[in-house]
């Protein structure tokens, strides 16, 4: 930096200069002012530490040889008021021997005698950038020791699982975009989420879409917005997903699933980081981060020609892979322990875990379906639990409802198995305090079934008594 040059942040940094030397003092005043810099001068070295002690200073500067205390015993002084701040040490001597022990007692950098301001200038300027690095080193250090403590809310501390942490970890502090990989179930919005709340744009809109659940216009519409009058039904002008989430992340789920047409509008947008609104005119701007999911090989499908490659390497500027459960078996007790807390505090169950016969099943298991599937079967298990301890039945093992509405029939006269369904729908019902939604889960249907199921056994037994004993509509809440 050119000696006459004003250092853009100057007026935040302060300097301390110490030479026995006043009309030292008074020079160096007069070039640090002109450069831009806070300077305080002092001739003696008891006076400039009195000083620091009581106003501090970005930077120090001091001669070695001074009467009384010398720069040596000003440098260790300093090391006890601050141990972190530069200090460059000045030295009239052709060997470096005192500068050597000077920054054995904790100056940091040295000049040699004659120098000229620009030089000083020059060296200050790298210890203070070495100072910076230092301290954004340890703050990142720091934060990634937090965010490996917390895990990002996930579960797990197998092998593969500390590598995604540590991908994390780094990722979350840069706003690149990202792809992020793997079988259905296994948390790639889970990741997504910690990329965006262990960032810089924390605060911001976290907005997910699952593009594989809309048609191409939907999409189309919730993505970029769209203007009154646009198409048939627009009545009104409406903010897009992109819109709405400018400033933050937009999480794009099944991202494999958009046409040609649409990836090139997307592209456009993320590259221009512009967007408008269907039957619109006006260019709107946006500021987003995009993290886009697929549990396909997108990669393949770039060479396949089903997937565009131009697209394909504007989302993908890192790509992580979550793995797969048979990844990392040594997680799922953990996971079904997480899982049996927090079901059991939601369903207000009193469980304490499974059996070991059956928590060794769970851990030898084939999961298709991932963290998902073991989530379900564990809240399965908790909701139809009859003690604190957990079973989960084997293949062809009737469920305790089921074995339980059989033995209220004679021996000799089985129920029809609509009489063996309804029961277990009653039980889960019951369990479940008659919430339909979660009893679909259980049951492995979607809720318009469970409706018709309920409908039909109105039909055929007249209306259901609900889990209080009180006749009710349909028997169920919610």
């Amino acid at each position: 930096m050119p000696a006459d040059a004003v250092r853009p942040d100057a007026a935040r940094v302060r300097v301390l200069f110490v030479d026995d030397e006043a009309v030292a003092c008074r020079a160096m005043k007069r070039q640090f002012a002109r450069a831009g810099y806070e300077c305080a001068a002092f001739t003696d070295a008891r006076e400039g530490l009195a000083w620091f002690g009581e106003h501090g200073a970005d930077v120090v500067v001091t001669d070695l040889r001074m009467p009384g205390m010398d720069g040596y015993e000003l440098v260790a002084a300093l090391r006890e008021v601050d141990p972190e701040v530069p200090i460059v040490v000045i030295t009239a001597y052709p060997s470096v021997e005192g500068a050597v022990e000077a920054m054995k007692r904790g100056a940091s950098d040295f000049i040699k005698k004659p120098f000229d301001f620009e030089e000083l200038q020059h060296v200050i300027e790298r210890t203070l950038g070495a100072l910076r690095l230092k301290r954004e080193n340890d703050q990142l250090r720091r934060r990634l020791d937090r965010c490996s403590r917390e895990r990002f809310g996930m579960v797990g501390e197998s092998v593969a699982m500390r590598r995604l942490y540590e991908t994390i970890a780094k990722l979350a502090q840069v706003p690149c975009n990202v792809v992020i990989t793997g079988e259905s179930g296994v948390g790639k919005e889970l990741v997504a989420r910690a990329l965006h709340d262990y960032g810089p744009r924390a605060e911001a809109p976290f907005v997910v879409i699952d593009c594989g659940a809309l048609t191409e216009t939907l999409l189309e519409s919730e993505l970029f917005g769209h203007e009154k009058g646009a198409f048939t039904g627009a009545l009104h002008r409406k903010r897009g997903l992109m819109e709405e989430a400018s400033g933050g992340t937009l999480f794009l789920d099944e991202i494999s699933n958009i046409s040609d047409a649409m990836q090139v509008k997307l592209m456009r947008a993320i590259e221009q980081q512009c967007i408008t609104r269907v039957g619109g005119t006006t260019p709107i701007p946006i500021d987003l981060r995009i993290i886009a999911a697929s549990n396909r090989d997108l990669e393949a499908m770039v060479r396949e020609g089903s997937f565009r490659h131009d697209f394909y390497h504007r989302l993908s500027v890192v790509t992580v892979r979550v793995p797969s459960l048979a990844e990392r078996r040594e997680d799922i007790p953990a996971l079904v322990e997480h899982f049996v807390r927090e079901f059991a505090c939601r369903y207000g169950r009193r469980v304490q875990g499974f059996d070991p016969v059956s928590m060794r099943r769970l851990c030898e298991a084939d999961w298709p379906g991932n963290v998902r599937q073991l989530r379900n079967v564990v809240e399965r298990c908790v909701i139809l639990s009859d003690g604190p301890i957990l079973h989960w039945p084997e293949e062809g093992e009737e469920p305790p409802a089921v074995a339980a509405a059989r033995v209220r029939f004679p021996e000799d006269e089985l129920p029809p198995l609509e009489e063996v369904e309804a029961a277990y729908i009653r039980h889960v019902l019951e369990r479940t305090g008659g919430r339909k939604t979660a009893a679909a889960r259980i049951l492995g249907i979607d809720k318009t079934t469970l409706w018709r199921k309920l409908r039909r056994l109105e039909a055929e037994r007249g209306p259901a008594t609900d889990v209080r004993g009180r006749e009710s509509g349909d028997g169920t809440r919610g």
